[in-house]
């Protein structure tokens, strides 16, 4: 999808909303089953690749990378989850390399913290994750306690 994006001009994008918004009625065609998300995730590195090409012809970048947006992803049994294809899923399996990171993946998947926009490779996945935590709250301390056992 980010490709596509690229596909579409040949000049690097003078603003990110100019571009989006100037092919999101094309893409919305070449890809009528998805989610607007992937549009807004996808043309966001696309934008910046073709920034990028400036310095480097875009022939030489590469795409192994996925941007996902927190609106189409969830956590469930240490696996990401989100919508690609409607009504369709992807599924991949994260192995925590940790205590930590299995405790964050838990905690996730029971709403106690928020997934922000995930960056995936073939190789690793970042996921940031938020929590408003009021400290003052011994509920709140305990999530704070499991991470720093």
């Amino acid at each position: 999808m980010v490709k596509w994006w690229t596909e579409q001009t040949k000049e690097p994008p003078a603003t990110f909303s100019g571009f989006r918004n100037h092919f999101y009625n094309a893409w919305k065609n070449a890809w009528s089953n998805y989610n607007s998300q992937h549009a807004q995730t996808s043309s966001l590195a696309a934008y910046n690749i073709l920034k990028l090409s400036k310095k480097q012809p875009i022939e030489e970048l590469k795409y192994s990378f996925a941007i996902i947006s927190p609106r189409i992803v969830k956590i469930e049994d240490e696996k990401l989850v989100f919508s690609t294809k409607q009504p369709k899923k992807a599924h991949i399996q994260l192995l925590p390399k940790n205590q930590t990171q299995k405790t964050l993946l838990e905690q996730t998947q029971n709403k106690h913290w928020q997934i922000n926009q995930i960056l995936l490779t073939p190789n690793w996945c970042t996921i940031p994750l938020t929590r408003y935590l009021n400290l003052t709250q011994e509920k709140e301390d305990t999530l704070i306690q499991k991470l720093t056992k």
